[in-house]
């Protein structure tokens, strides 16, 4: 690649410290819309339907957006590492605050989908702030930086749920895209004058027309199939359909990238070690561990006659599971700053690590709430851990000029897994019910189906770890040098 793009290395070594903190606080501005744009409407969930009557169209405020975003991590990080990280960044706010305000002058279900769509496209966000914080930042500094972006997803991504909660409590549900559109109006203008200029673009290299044209309709079948699967059943034709033709699309579409002479995506670089068995580790816990929300809130929330749960309010719940989200704010530098001298294995070993013990203390023992409590602690130490080392870990080991690319895949493969994982757990947790007239109609797990799911999340837990353990080991002198160099960056 003989392009000024292809040489979006890091380039700014000597930048100063103050010049890093305000390109990380516009990055970090940048996240939050991502965020909010992401979690915000879950807390007016109540309200639409209210307004709406209609389950099903609230759903597809949630899965149009689910669709979008997905799409759009893959192709617009990729375009971004190709014309310019801060060109398409800039592109996403703009598109992403656009369909909040449509969403939020809508009076209908329709408009509503409409607008949650294109905000999908606040999808790309998160990868191209990794490929920018690696493209910026001086290279001992790449792992602190990721982890400080990372740890504002995962807090400002918590911290949604709650406003959208307050917002919908408060105000009428259309606040919730206002304040979306709001916080790109802040974000943009931080990015553009706190960002440094990219490159001149790219010139003839082709856009993979075919390769982004063939890749959007199969990722967005692989995630219907689980996220319809609920509503229709998994022997459902239709269910059945999209997996098979998402899978089959999904195939050519790797045939046609390994011979395009220009892929949208390099193929064969996800197949390194590094790479292959990161995104291995993070679709297993995707699978499991990552649905600690779904159930530890059904554990936690469930009435104690059901002989498996601990009969608490949402309230008390949700501030049980509260405090890994505000240690994520010390969690993420904390593993960059482990990652920047021992190497990204180090902390995503110990993430996984800490997430397995948590999630194996849960599933020995779940009856006693400080024991609950604690081991939710634990095992949230972990979640905010992983979150903050997986990305690490792949741009540590991708090509300077392709990182928005790779980090951008692997939030593709986290959403498809993510959706396949809740209704794996969903499936689970129904697995045997019980129900009592005396104390309603409701249906709740019963006791084998909590040990089930329990069991099940702490097996994958510690494949996860295992499979973590097996990457390979990198002294901080070749990851400073990773960093800067694209040759050394994809080393087996």
């Amino acid at each position: 690649m003989t392009s000024a793009v292809g040489l979006m290395s890091n380039t700014t070594a000597a930048r100063p410290a103050p010049a890093v903190q305000l390109l990380l606080l516009a990055l970090v501005l940048a996240e939050i819309v991502s965020a909010a744009e992401s979690t915000m409407i879950f807390g007016a969930m109540r309200a639409l339907l209210h307004d709406f009557g209609d389950p099903v169209a609230v759903g597809w405020s949630i899965t149009a957006f689910l669709l979008v975003a997905a799409g759009s991590a893959a192709v617009g990080a990729r375009l971004g590492d190709q014309y310019g990280r801060r060109r398409a960044l800039l592109v996403s706010l703009v598109v992403a605050g656009c369909g909040s305000v449509l969403s939020a002058l809508s009076d209908g279900p329709v408009g509503v989908i409409a607008g949650r769509a294109i905000q999908g496209m606040a999808g790309a966000i998160l990868p191209l702030c990794f490929g920018l914080v690696r493209q910026h930042v001086p290279a001992e500094r790449v792992s602190f930086g990721v982890g400080v972006v990372a740890a504002a997803a995962f807090v400002s991504g918590g911290l949604g749920i709650v406003a959208g909660g307050a917002i919908a409590d408060h105000l009428h549900w259309t606040w919730i895209f206002i304040a979306g559109a709001g916080t790109a109006v802040v974000a943009w203008p931080a990015v553009r004058w706190l960002v440094p200029r990219d490159p001149p673009a790219a010139r003839g290299e082709p856009v993979d027309i075919v390769g982004a044209l063939t890749l959007l309709p199969a990722i967005t079948a692989l995630l219907l199939a689980p996220t319809q699967a609920r509503q229709w059943g998994w022997a459902d034709a239709r269910v059945l359909g999209l997996a098979i033709g998402g899978l089959a699309l999904l195939a050519w579409w790797v045939r046609h990238e390994l011979r395009v002479k220009s892929p949208l995506i390099d193929v064969r670089l996800l197949g390194r070690r590094q790479l292959a068995l990161a995104n291995l580790g993070m679709a297993l816990l995707a699978l499991g561990p990552l649905q600690s929300g779904l159930v530890l809130s059904t554990l936690l929330q469930q009435p104690a006659w059901t002989g498996a749960g601990l009969g608490l309010s949402a309230t008390v719940a949700g501030l049980v599971q509260a405090p890994p989200m505000l240690l994520a704010v010390f969690i993420g530098p904390g593993c960059g700053l482990m990652a920047a001298r021992r190497g990204a294995r180090a902390p995503a070993l110990l993430a996984s690590g800490l997430l397995a013990i948590g999630w194996i203390g849960i599933a020995i023992a779940h009856a006693s709430l400080p024991w609950v409590a604690a081991m939710a602690l634990l095992s949230g130490i972990g979640l905010a851990a992983v979150y903050a080392a997986a990305p690490m870990l792949i741009v540590e080991a991708s090509p300077a000029q392709r990182t928005s690319e790779t980090t951008g895949v692997s939030s593709v493969l986290r959403h498809l897994f993510n959706a396949t994982g809740s209704q794996l757990v969903a499936l689970l947790l129904a697995s045997a019910t019980v129900h009592d007239a005396a104390h309603g109609a409701g249906r709740y797990a019963a006791p084998q189906a909590i040990a089930l799911t329990l069991a099940a999340i702490s097996v994958l837990a510690i494949v996860a770890t295992a499979i973590t353990a097996c990457l390979p080991r990198r002294h901080a002198t070749q990851t400073h040098s990773s960093s800067s160099s694209p040759l050394k960056a994809v080393t087996p």
